[in-house]
């Protein structure tokens, strides 16, 4: 049965189609006869390749149960699962694309264990709504949907507790809660990142993060976060009777401070090296003078052919000179006024 409900998927692969290029639609096809081919040959790797290339040229339903059946034998039961369900959602999926999907949906059911979920609270015996609805009382175990869960925890004379879940098949999760009594005000929970911030309440410290199940009256509060080197950050915050309030905060470095006191030793050493590139430029300059006063006492003691290249070879070397000490000597008064400018900073440190 499974090679004749392929067969059909691959029967109806070629019709994929409609607001795609006619070159999109034409490698589409192609990548899903490759697919096939690979299937068949147990190569579901290669396989699965191909036939997601051709559903992210066309998409299409019939690709999503080709996709699905190839992490159905690489047995990755969650990954099928969700693109079975694709295609038997699909609006646009032919009655056998849809019954070979639901087969699929079947067949990996059977091989997927739920999420776990285990729910405890103090004091025992709340009530635990999953998704609104009663599954039981404290502490509770059960398996659930994949996906995300909200779990509500009530108990008579203390406020109520929410929390939200993502779960995966094959997953365990586990939720703690702490229940208030509506009559003794509330609950404070702060973390942060980094770890280790004094925590006050209307200008007192009452501790550092993290800060877990801080009791305080039901009532307005200035709550500071602070840390040395690092940004604080002041909200105002609300505690209500019965209710646990959670907050976290990252704080941020001051980089500007840090970043903004210049080292004084880059300046002293772009001085160094201006100074030192403006003395090998002098020497060049030297040079070029020597070597274009023996080319003028040349010029004007010899008029001997032999003498000629002579010449011409102090004046190609006093050319060369004058444009290394030009360059040199440039280079050597922009790097000082860099340095200069370095060192004279506001910001620089001594």
């Amino acid at each position: 049965m499974p090679r004749l409900i392929f067969a059909l998927l691959l029967a109806f692969a070629p019709a994929l189609v409609h607001a795609q290029s006619a070159a999109d639609r034409a490698q589409a096809r192609t990548l899903n006869s490759e697919g096939a081919k690979a299937y068949r040959a147990k190569q579901y790797q290669t396989a699965l390749e191909k036939f997601s290339a051709a559903n992210e040229l066309v998409p299409d339903p019939t690709l999503d149960v080709n996709i699905g059946r190839c992490y159905e034998a690489l047995d990755q039961s969650a990954k099928a699962m969700v693109h079975c369900k694709i295609a038997l959602n699909a609006r646009n999926a032919p009655e056998p694309v849809r019954a070979a999907a639901r087969e699929c949906v079947e067949r990996v059911s059977a091989r997927l264990v739920l999420p776990t979920l285990e729910v405890t609270s103090a004091p025992k015996g709340a009530k635990v709504l999953i998704d609104g609805e009663v599954v039981g009382e404290t502490p509770w175990t059960g398996q659930v949907d994949p996906g995300r869960r909200q779990i509500d925890l009530e108990l008579a004379g203390h406020g109520p507790v929410s929390q939200a879940v993502v779960t995966e098949y094959g997953g365990t999760y586990k939720v703690k809660e702490v229940l208030v009594p509506t009559s003794v005000g509330g609950l404070l929970t702060v973390t942060t990142m980094p770890e280790g911030c004094m925590v006050t309440l209307d200008g007192a410290l009452i501790g550092t993060t993290p800060l877990t199940s801080y009791q305080l009256d039901a009532r307005r509060y200035v709550l500071e976060v602070s840390k040395e080197g690092f940004v604080s950050q002041v909200l105002a915050i609300s505690v209500e009777d019965g209710r646990h309030l959670r907050r976290t905060f990252t704080l941020l470095p001051r980089e500007s401070e840090v970043a903004g006191r210049l080292p004084r030793w880059p300046g002293w050493v772009l001085v160094g090296l201006g100074v030192a590139s403006i003395g090998v430029g002098s020497y060049f300059g030297w040079q070029a003078l020597d070597a274009r006063q023996e080319a003028d006492q040349l010029a004007r003691t010899s008029n001997l052919p032999e003498d000629r290249p002579r010449y011409e070879s102090l004046v190609s070397e006093m050319d060369g000179h004058v444009l290394a000490a030009d360059v040199m000597i440039y280079s050597g008064s922009a790097v000082i006024v860099g340095g200069l400018t370095w060192l004279l900073w506001p910001d620089a440190e001594d």
